[in-house]
């Protein structure tokens, strides 16, 4: 298993790329390729589930490029990936392997370099595929420009003969959506799986307890990274068309897309209902998850969907746009996805979506609990490991 971003003790892509390997380990034997930073915790943890980690650095030079981000970021990923392909090849020439997968980080553009070793490859969950719906790049703010050359990028990175290779070499692909699906050519189409990169953290309990709080406002909540793809934007605007509606709104994180986003709830005298908390320590979101009523998380462009799997598993109902990520963790039982054929019937959507939320609070508690189940069922590693599990004997089963 080739996974850069690992760590069993970090957040995000670090914490999902150690979650692959532990489902692996359950009933495989797994050699972990690994970035070296977090060198230490993958081996402690590893040696409790007999799994083999070999971390691999790079020079200083190219980690720190790295740190900085932007191009650096990507000449980091290519270096590392070039020299773990090289010694997985040495590995497997001492002990032969039976299958490889690579799984972080989740993305089509790094090409799948250890594919080629002769034995069943799988790569993913994938994504990268992603971009906004036609139609909406006036709701993105600053990221306007750099989005249109995202989708440029993209088209050239999925020409590069690497990755062209890496598609058809592999004998099945773990793709994060159906959007990324639907960029990746069609001809690899018929071994990819759709499987979704975010998982809940631990075993669920019960849900707490919510009331319908009829009498009370509707209590709106968006947890993330406040960038232009978030399209804030979107809800400001269905909020402003519905001036009957009781309603807060609180935007918990911070940004670039957040000084913009304030500048138009004051230019809509909407600022006593709109609340910007900024950064928030770990330890009390949970807190604002609690006091919610529903979760909104317009994104125009995301594979995933990390903060509102974790709404879901609060019993909170999502409202979100039909497209990208949240489109495959959110189904109609358990929110309500937007329609994003244009930006007027987006906002529609929201405001309909809002209206709904605030009319009807036993459906909105209902919706709650069916995304709580939904959360623990579907996103656990355990149905990961199954996801995982019948793949893997269907690439082994010829060669056992």
């Amino acid at each position: 298993m080739i996974a850069f971003a690992c760590n069993p003790v970090g957040t995000g892509e670090h914490w999902l790329g150690w979650g692959w390997a532990e489902a692996a380990a359950k009933n495989y034997e797994v050699t972990l390729l690994t970035w070296d930073r977090f060198g230490n915790e993958v081996r402690q943890h590893a040696a409790k589930l007999g799994i083999h980690p070999v971390c691999v650095g790079v020079p200083e030079a190219v980690n720190k490029l790295g740190d900085r981000g932007g191009l650096g970021r990507w000449l980091r990923q290519i270096v590392w990936h070039r020299k773990a392909a090289r010694i997985a090849r040495q590995l497997h020439a001492k002990k032969p392997f039976d299958l490889v997968h690579q799984t972080t980080f989740h993305t089509f553009r790094i090409p799948f370099r250890a594919a080629s070793m002769g034995v069943p490859a799988i790569w993913g969950p994938i994504a990268g595929g992603e971009s906004a719906p036609p139609g909406f790049s006036a709701w993105l703010g600053k990221m306007k420009n750099a989005e249109l050359a995202r989708k440029v990028g993209n088209r050239l990175t999925l020409a590069h003969p690497g990755i062209r290779k890496s598609l058809g070499v592999c004998r099945a692909i773990f793709v994060s959506n159906h959007t990324t699906l639907n960029f990746l050519p069609a001809w690899c189409h018929a071994k990819c799986i759709v499987v979704p990169p975010n998982a809940v953290r631990g075993e669920m309990g019960a849900p707490r307890p919510r009331s319908p709080n009829p009498d009370g406002p509707l209590r709106l909540l968006f947890v993330g990274n406040c960038v232009g793809t978030r399209s804030i934007p979107l809800v400001i605007e269905a909020l402003r068309r519905v001036p009957e509606l009781n309603w807060r709104l609180t935007v918990v994180g911070s940004g670039s897309s957040v000084s913009d986003w304030k500048e138009l709830v004051l230019k809509n005298s909407l600022g006593e209902r709109v609340t910007f908390t900024g950064l928030v320590p770990r330890e009390r979101i949970e807190d604002y998850y609690l006091e919610a009523d529903a979760f909104v998380f317009p994104a125009l462009r995301d594979s995933g969907g990390s903060g509102l799997l974790e709404a879901m598993s609060y019993a909170l109902p999502v409202v979100c746009c039909d497209w990208g990520g949240p489109a495959e963790i959110v189904d109609g039982n358990s929110g309500i996805k937007v329609s994003v054929a244009s930006p007027e019937a987006a906002i529609e959507g929201f405001v309909a979506a809002f209206k709904r939320l605030q009319a009807d609070p036993a459906w909105r508690l209902a919706t709650g609990q069916n995304a709580f189940r939904r959360a623990g069922e579907i996103f656990s590693w355990s149905h990961k490991r199954a996801v995982l599990e019948a793949t893997y004997e269907g690439c082994l089963g010829a060669r056992r």
